[in-house]
């Protein structure tokens, strides 16, 4: 028997709990379910666009571990899209910690109004962003 998950750390629940192909109800679809941490993995990789050694000093797992969990997540991803299968943000080892996001930078699409944040000292300056929603340049500091 390996031994348990240790914890992983989430900075925020996902806003949706589930996907699924449009015209077909839930009740009739196959469900993939992917776990919280591998949503947050997806969050920080896709959406945040952090390397995997960031990505994975922000959940507090190793590099390899961060690794596994976004090829996970990905593959989870692809089958329930090809597959026509609904997606579900369910379960997982994890904690959330809304502790963790201090030093955090808050930007907006000023072209479709896409919120989203970096952690300072990424690299990334404002100006040179492309909003992960659109793809516009039009990105500005949200300061609420």
């Amino acid at each position: 028997m390996g031994r348990p998950h240790k914890e992983r750390r989430v900075e925020q629940l996902p806003p949706v709990t589930h996907y699924k192909p449009a015209g077909v109800p839930l009740r009739k679809l196959e469900e993939v379910t992917l776990t919280i941490e591998e949503m947050e993995a997806i969050r920080l990789a896709d959406i945040e666009q952090l390397d995997q050694a960031a990505a994975a000093t922000r959940m507090e797992v190793s590099r390899p571990t961060f690794h596994r969990i976004v090829n996970t997540a990905h593959q989870k991803i692809a089958a329930a899209l090809w597959g026509g299968h609904a997606l579900r943000v369910y379960g997982g080892t994890f904690r959330i910690d809304h502790h963790c996001q201090t030093g955090l930078r808050h930007f907006v699409c000023q072209t479709c109004g896409h919120k989203w944040t970096l952690p300072h000292g990424n690299g990334q300056r404002c100006h040179d962003l492309i909003c992960p929603a659109c793809q516009a340049m039009t990105v500005s500091r949200d300061d609420e």
